[in-house]
């Protein structure tokens, strides 16, 4: 099949905008052809280049001009209209593609029978010089929504565009964000693990100013969010999250979103704690009793909400006791921080599934919150977050962002594959963004939730079976969640719920062998070589340092470092706009 590269123009920098056409053209070969739409561009060395542009009399290449500046949606649909390809892949005026990532995309697209796929890319300066690397998780409807993570390179076909109306201009800086939430809501795309695009970060890039978002962009994404989900008959609050570069600056939007679905009827929440009265722990050179602490940061997060649009639940306790435990002590302890609810108290022998599945069925409300008794909520209003993820019939489960004592990162969401089963936290500032996706600052899919904060609806929960006792001590949060997964769910996490975990201080953390042989003996087939996700790509390596491994991890450390080294000093000396040689070459050129 035939692809036809949109390419809007105005106003390029000719240096970058050779760079983009002739990368594009070498992607295209004989096969494809490249759509260049000049939007009544004012900059005579444009102007000139695109003239040398035409006069080369490229077939595969075609040059339009608007009569007046109609903005890049209004351009692209103007391309789309004159190519004849059967699929079309839009490229900014100042990027590059990679040819050998695009062949593979177009690859998957015939393998999958698809009519839409996303790659991997990269980011690099105004020089061409690496910012970072993009590594995309497989389709994630959440974090779609969180951030427009699916971006570049996009191949989909001619009539599944047009099925969907193209481009909708009034969108300008927000129209691929815009197009991908109408997109996804008629089907899902393919990801493509291969790197096909060089995204450069401009002054001029229309979403962007350097790093910061511009406000247009920011309120076209947020109106195109409100309608995604007026589409889809659901009432829902969007807005954009703010983001604190430094201490010392304002927090600024950075183009992530977070949405809430408004319930349509009131819902009732019931937080299940398995615990053991009177267990203590040392937390920060402060004795505490566990359940007690807790309980305490239950009460104040309970009786303060920070969205007022939200809705309050009525929130009920289930404590789930240890046999030798006294029900009245349990009882007091809740009325003590004025918190209603129930104690039931569990038979002899230690099963924490079961100890879980015994609140739940004691429990009547709608939604399940299993909550360690070794935590501390820091979220005000969480509840009212929890019951609007929860919305959707896909979403099985629902965590938040799980922190040290001293307030590091400590999970959020599981990186788990058939050659890992991680807690992820790429990064331990829990006050960055995390990784390239922003997933410390974007709701988003993961593999599995952690157990110490864990919460589904109770009709999901009942339908699954709850918990599995054949995971007494660990894992039992992951089988949940794995076969959640295998029956097409989603495990969501929101890193706007944030508590702390002090760690279990009643039962064995460690994680043995035969636990894990178990999870994977029961889930082998359902489980990747690595996450779907893409956790893995962000996840720190830890060796020991006397290792063979960590010996060998040490020497490519110390190697890297020799090449930044290498690549600063030959930066400091570029003056001009690059293309990595693997990518294109000057002898590779076909326009100049």
């Amino acid at each position: 099949m035939r692809t036809s590269f949109l390419v809007p123009v105005y106003d390029t920098d000719p240096a970058v905008l050779r760079l983009c056409i002739n990368s594009a053209l070498k992607a295209a070969d004989d096969r494809h052809e490249v759509v260049i739409v000049d939007d009544c561009s004012s900059g005579e060395e444009t102007c000139a280049f695109l003239a040398r542009c035409t006069e080369t009399g490229l077939p595969n290449l075609k040059i339009l001009r608007n009569p007046q500046n109609s903005g890049v949606s209004y351009s692209l649909n103007q391309a789309a209209a004159a190519a004849a390809g059967e699929l079309l892949a839009p490229v900014d005026h100042d990027d590059v593609v990679v040819s050998q990532g695009f062949q593979q995309t177009l690859r998957c697209l015939r393998y999958y029978h698809a009519q839409w796929a996303y790659s991997d890319e990269i980011q690099v300066d105004a020089n061409g010089f690496l910012i970072r690397r993009m590594f995309k998780p497989d389709y994630s409807p959440q974090l779609l929504r969180s951030i427009m993570y699916i971006n570049h390179l996009q191949v989909f076909s001619r009539e599944f565009f047009d099925s969907v109306g193209g481009y909708r201009e009034g969108f300008e800086g927000s129209q691929d964000h815009d197009l991908a939430l109408r997109m996804c809501e008629q089907l899902a795309p393919v990801h493509v693990e291969a790197v096909a695009y060089h995204w450069r970060i401009l002054q001029s890039t229309q979403s962007r100013s350097g790093e910061t978002i511009s406000s247009h962009s920011v309120d076209h994404s947020k109106t195109a969010l409100e309608q995604h989900f007026a589409r889809l008959q659901l009432q829902a609050q969007c807005e954009p999250v703010l983001f604190r570069r430094h201490p010392d600056q304002a927090p600024e939007p950075i183009g992530v979103y977070r949405s809430r679905i408004l319930p349509g009827q009131p819902l009732t929440v019931a937080v299940i704690i398995p615990c053991r009265l009177g267990t203590t722990q040392v937390v920060n050179n402060a004795k505490i009793t566990l359940l007690n602490h807790c309980l305490q940061s239950l009460s104040r997060s309970l009786a303060e909400q920070d969205d007022q649009q939200l809705p309050r639940p009525a929130v009920e306790i289930v404590l789930v006791i240890n046999h030798e435990d006294a029900v009245e002590d349990a009882r007091e302890t809740l009325t003590r921080y004025g918190l209603s609810g129930r104690v039931v108290q569990d038979e002899a022998g230690f099963n924490f599934s079961r100890k879980c599945n015994l609140g739940a069925r004691e429990a009547n409300e709608d939604i399940l919150v299993f909550l360690n008794d070794d935590t501390e909520m820091q979220t005000t209003g969480w509840a009212a977050h929890v019951i609007s993820l929860l919305q959707e019939d896909d979403i099985a489960c629902v965590g938040g962002m799980l922190q040290n004592a001293d307030r590091t990162v400590q999970s959020c969401g599981d990186n788990v594959g058939r050659n890992s089963a991680v807690h992820y936290a790429p990064n331990p500032n829990a006050a960055d963004v995390g990784d390239a996706m922003h997933r410390y600052l974007a709701d988003h899919e993961t593999t599995s939730v952690s157990g110490a904060f864990l919460c589904c609806r109770r009709s999901t929960f009942l339908a699954l079976d709850g918990f599995s006792p054949a995971f007494p001590n660990s894992f039992q949060d992951v089988d949940f969640c794995l076969r959640a997964r295998t029956k097409g769910m989603r495990c969501i996490v929101s890193p706007h719920i944030r508590l702390l975990h002090f760690e279990s201080a009643t039962r064995d953390a460690e994680v043995d062998y035969e636990t894990l042989s178990v999870i994977r003996s029961f889930h082998g087939p359902g489980l990747a070589g690595t996450d779907r996700y893409a956790l893995w790509r962000y996840q720190p390596i830890h060796f020991s340092l006397w290792s063979y491994n960590g010996l060998k991890f040490r020497l490519f450390l110390m190697a890297r470092v020799l090449v930044r080294a290498a690549r600063r000093i030959e930066k400091a000396f570029t003056r001009e706009p690059r293309c990595w040689r693997g990518v294109l070459r000057k002898s590779e050129f076909r326009v100049r």
